[in-house]
């Protein structure tokens, strides 16, 4: 489920530890996440340095914005849309 559609979902958009699972291949035993940058941190401390930074506010900010592009809008914007090949005929 891509990030948007996530935060979407969760108002406050942060995430408890308690509800990640463990998972022994994601730094901190995937227990220290930012949703809005799609990230796994070492520790608390440094999740909460990230917290502060410029790049994280700049993606909170754009992601209380308006959705995202999506790949069907690009398709159609390049006019890749369904094909029209006009009517059906039926063949005797």
């Amino acid at each position: 489920m891509p990030v948007y559609e996530e935060l979407q979902q969760k108002p406050g958009g942060e995430m408890k530890e308690a509800t990640l699972p463990l998972d022994e291949d994601l730094p901190g035993m995937g227990q220290y996440y930012c949703l809005h940058c799609d990230r796994y941190f070492a520790n608390v401390s440094v999740r909460d340095e990230h917290f502060k930074t410029k790049r994280h506010k700049k993606r909170v900010k754009q992601m209380m914005g308006p959705a995202p592009h999506t790949q069907l809008d690009a398709d159609l914007a390049a006019g890749m849309g369904a094909p029209d090949n006009g009517l059906k005929l039926m063949s005797m």
